[in-house]
């Protein structure tokens, strides 16, 4: 098994905590980032990540990918079973909300502070394994960051917006914990797909407080802790909404 991954990719880092979950030995290949558009339709048959490999058969997309672990390694599950069609239904809903709506959100607001601070990027590779020697790629940092909030459609308009939303996506979570959607004693999909968006979140030192003292907090418990840091200020500070102490 190979995991195709991009430094401080939130949905590769739910991956890849669900392998280790169904303790799949499996192999990770760190990309430089962007290079997934030309060779993930080879590698694994996608242009975003991540991509698996599992033999012959490729995989694109974390949705995709953790449906094929539990054929792969039903235990532990990532979902309800079957007969309990309520309960299944309401993780993924929840799982797809976070793929579909969360996920972005954290790069976006990246992508925002990366045009601002492009030397805080390369804290984000942690202990990746880059194709090429970390001091050749610094130069090109500046416009790694315009290209990437180029592809994401991410301005300063999103960004803002984003973070305006914010506090009421954290309390949609909460409800999810408090209804028992998420966090269980054992994670389901969802709460990987969403504790991978609010680890993420919380290396932008800006948007910490936002998330303090939410319940959606304790889904990043799954996690290692998340390479990478955006210092405080990058954000402009007119951006950011009040923070509320539930």
């Amino acid at each position: 098994v190979k995991l195709y991954s991009l430094p401080g990719s939130h949905p590769c880092a739910a991956v890849e905590v669900a392998l280790r979950l169904k303790k799949i030995d499996y192999k990770r290949i760190d990309l430089l980032p962007l290079s997934q558009i030309a060779i993930g339709p080879l590698l694994y048959g996608g242009a975003t990540v991540p991509g698996l490999r599992i033999d012959r058969e490729r995989l694109a997309g974390s949705r995709t990918i953790m449906r094929r672990l539990d054929t792969l390694a039903p235990e532990p599950p990532l979902l309800p079973p079957l007969s309990d069609a309520v309960a299944r239904a309401r993780v993924l809903e929840a799982e797809r909300w976070g793929d579909e709506v969360l996920q972005s959100v954290p790069r976006r607001l990246l992508d925002a502070a990366f045009l601002r601070n492009s030397k805080c990027m390369e804290s984000y590779a942690g202990d990746a394994k880059m194709p090429l020697p970390r001091p050749l790629l610094r130069p090109a940092l500046p416009l790694t960051a315009t290209l990437m909030a180029k592809r994401n459609k991410a301005d300063d308009a999103k960004a803002r917006a984003d973070l305006v939303a914010l506090p009421a996506q954290l309390e949609h979570i909460d409800a999810w914990i408090s209804d028992g959607v998420l966090g269980g004693e054992q994670p389901n999909a969802s709460d990987l797909q969403i504790g991978s968006s609010i680890r993420l979140l919380m290396t932008i030192a800006d948007v910490r407080p936002l998330i303090e003292g939410h319940r959606a907090l304790s889904l990043t418990r799954w996690f290692e802790p998340q390479a990478g840091e955006v210092p405080a200020g990058t954000l402009p500070a007119e951006w950011l909404p009040t923070p509320v102490t539930n």
